[in-house]
């Protein structure tokens, strides 16, 4: 039974989306007004995002990072988009996950749908047909990477500092009765390991997390949900 709950809670932070419309109500962090001018103004800076914040972070992460967040969310508010994004991030600083950010996109993708995102392994090429919204997503993936997630600029993002799994809407994965939910913007409902502390470095996993990231090294991660892919 332990192992069959361990299991339960196994999963990846996956977005199952069929429509590029984003609905849904997001979790107000600061007030609707202070909201609507950060958001006004990172829209204006992420078209413009200055050199990357960390050093380990190249080119390369950079586009690891915006394919994610297009594969995954580009049907999403920029708010949603950049959540995403947050949340690869956030597993690049967790001891559960790899330490790279395409190492995390792309975990397991050789494992047909028992992958991480599973836009990475659903047997369907990866096309980037929208261009410009590519391309706008692109500058949000810098603006997440050159920013401190604990600095003023990430106020619209304050709830998803810990989060590291999320679900669309309308399903109800077992795994997440064991997490914190953190924000609900547009189809995507977010959540955190709640034993995690986000303050320090590198986060250490809770046990049960530990054990489960063994288990998706191992391989055994599985889910039979399939995320929206680009237009071929």
């Amino acid at each position: 039974m332990l192992v069959l709950a361990l299991l339960a809670l196994l999963t990846p932070a996956y977005a199952d989306e069929t429509s590029d419309q984003a609905t849904g109500t997001d979790v107000p962090v600061v007030d609707a007004a202070q909201n609507g001018i950060a958001l006004a103004a990172l829209e204006v800076a992420a078209q413009s995002a200055g050199p990357l914040r960390y050093t380990t972070y190249s080119e390369r992460e950079l586009r690891c990072l915006a394919e994610g967040m297009y594969f995954e969310a580009r049907g999403e508010s920029l708010r949603g988009q950049l959540a995403v994004g947050r949340v690869i991030l956030n597993r690049v600083e967790s001891e559960s996950y790899p330490s790279t950010i395409c190492d995390v996109v792309y975990q397991n993708d050789h494992m047909r749908n028992r992958c991480q995102f599973s836009f990475a392994c659903d047997g369907h090429p990866d096309t980037i047909s929208e261009r410009d919204v590519w391309d706008r997503i692109r500058g949000y993936a810098a603006w997440l990477m050159a920013n401190d997630p604990k600095g003023t600029e990430y106020q619209v993002l304050a709830s998803l500092e810990a989060a590291t799994h999320y679900h669309a809407d309308y399903v109800s994965p077992r795994w997440a009765k064991f997490l914190k939910l953190t924000a609900r913007i547009g189809r995507h409902i977010f959540y955190a390991d709640p034993s995690a502390d986000p303050s320090r470095g590198r986060v250490p996993a809770s046990r049960p997390l530990q054990f489960l990231f063994l288990l998706i090294s191992l391989g055994l991660a599985r889910h039979g949900h399939r995320s929206r892919k680009g237009v071929n």
